[in-house]
């Protein structure tokens, strides 16, 4: 394996008459017009009812509003166990969120945050790029060729998921162990921490090989990220009962292999992206060998088609992506230095190598948003929204998937889909089971809804509209309401 940067550069800073300063202006601009741009999809698909994975999206909000309202760190959304520290995912980084919420609460600030996570990831790449070229225009070209790339967009406008924080989190461990910048480095391995728990063995793997690096501070902040891992893993086994990894490189999911369609899929998005920005990662593997080996779990699990453009497990890809653009961009530094009189040429592929590949997902992306677009002006689309707006904050409600995150923030909300479960209690649970429309006053839902099959006379329909009907219960039923969270 060829070491991408044993030796700091020594180029001039102002090459082609871009400061440093300058630099960071205008990928800050970059990252604020990119980010602007994927928050408007953001609010368009929220507005359209037609966010990505919108249960998800729901339970964080759920949580979220709950927290800040002083009650429990729960949502009748997530049948599992809740609670900041019970929940089966560790997700720290949920403090900042609630305080956050405390003075914009609405759902909107989770898809903000989860553009913010991922497009941020562009600042240190831009100093990475830098520090191994000691080129500001090189670090300015990093940067805007993540902001191009369609994964990025991809993972943008997905639904709310701290695992995003993982993506600039490494991309801050690896550039502050290269220039030998240890807040930089200590900033990094917070974010990582506060992502998830399976930060605890990625930080692990990361300082495994970092250690083994030959950079000038490799050995130290090889350590340190190791002890990090580590710490984090011994916090997680004493403070969490219950917790597990999305990808487990110790399961391997043996026998259960993906279909050769899917296998082809992935082996075409994985070829694509090869042929990008970052076509000399291979050069610069030190970053992505250090946990490729778990990850890829992911290229292997038959039931996670993280691959695609869309859908509910778009965030999986995040760990992967930080590592291959940062792998990518210290390969491009490496010709830089080899050979300085490319440097405008491997500037001009890095901005534009990303913008040219995938175009498939590109193009995916952009029918999705011109069709949640289009709904806003539907007469149905309109309809709806009126018979929303009939719902009040008080109400206990419940809904079916599309209309979930439209209706979250309130302190009693049920997906539909949950209701008159015989079976399948889920673990922990202290109230009735199975639940029933005795938890709730409101229901908004279509008309053949199969819910609607356990409505008796002590439900009325108040409203029609937008393909929804809204029913409201006439009486309380016999003594009250019982406990709404689990």
């Amino acid at each position: 394996m060829q070491d991408p940067s044993p030796e700091p550069p020594a180029p001039p800073h102002r090459p082609y008459g871009l400061s440093e300063g300058a630099m960071w202006a205008l990928t800050s601009a970059a990252i604020a017009a990119v980010a602007v741009t994927f928050t408007r999809r953001q609010l368009t698909a929220l507005a359209a009812h037609d966010a990505h994975w919108a249960q998800d999206l729901a339970f964080f909000h759920q949580i979220v509003h709950n927290a800040a309202a002083g009650r429990a760190w729960a949502s009748s959304l997530l049948l599992e166990p809740t609670g900041f520290f019970q929940m089966v995912h560790f997700h720290p980084m949920l403090v900042g969120v609630v305080a956050l919420y405390g003075v914009f609460p609405t759902v909107s600030l989770l898809a903000a945050l989860n553009v913010g996570m991922t497009v941020a990831t562009a600042w240190p790449l831009a100093g990475l790029g830098r520090a191994a070229t000691g080129s500001a225009v090189f670090g300015l070209s990093a940067a805007l060729s993540w902001l191009m790339w369609a994964p990025v967009e991809s993972a943008a406008g997905a639904d709310f998921r701290p695992m995003e924080l993982v993506m600039p989190g490494t991309a801050l461990v690896i550039w502050g162990a290269y220039e030998g910048k240890p807040r930089i480095w200590a900033l990094g391995a917070l974010l990582c921490i506060s992502a998830r728990e399976e930060m605890a063995y990625l930080l692990t793997a990361y300082g495994i090989v970092l250690t083994l690096s030959p950079l000038p501070g490799g050995r130290r902040y090889g350590l340190l990220t190791l002890c990090s891992g580590l710490s984090f893993f011994v916090f997680l086994l004493i403070f969490k009962d219950n917790f597990f990894f999305h990808f487990d490189p110790t399961k391997p999911p043996v026998g259960d292999p993906p279909p050769p369609e899917l296998r082809d899929a992935r082996l075409t998005w994985l070829s694509q992206a090869l042929l990008g920005s970052y076509t000399l990662a291979p050069v610069g593997l030190t970053p992505f060998l250090c946990s490729f080996a778990p990850l890829a779990y992911l290229w292997t699990d038959a039931s996670r088609e993280w691959q695609l453009p869309t859908g509910p497990y778009v965030h999986l890809r995040a760990p992967f992506l930080a590592l291959w653009a940062c792998a990518g961009v210290l390969g491009a530094a490496w010709a830089a230095r080899r050979w300085p009189r490319t440097l405008p040429l491997l500037c001009s592929c890095l901005i534009l190598g990303n913008a040219l590949t995938l175009p498939d997902d590109r193009a995916a992306l952009t029918r999705r948003a011109e069709a949640q677009r289009e709904t806003l002006g539907d007469p149905a689309h309109a309809a709806r929204l009126a018979l929303l707006a009939r719902v009040k904050p008080e109400d206990r409600v419940g809904t079916d998937y599309t209309l979930i995150a439209a209706l979250s923030g309130r302190e009693v909300i049920w997906q539909v889909r949950h209701l008159y479960l015989e079976d399948s209690e889920p673990p922990h649970w202290e109230a009735e089971w199975p639940v029933t429309l005795d938890r709730l006053d409101t229901l908004v839902v279509p008309p053949d809804d199969p819910v609607l099959r356990h409505v008796d006379d002590a439900w009325t329909m108040e409203a029609e509209g937008g393909g929804y009907t809204l029913w409201r219960r006439t009486r309380p039923p016999l003594g009250g309401f019982p406990t709404p969270l689990p």
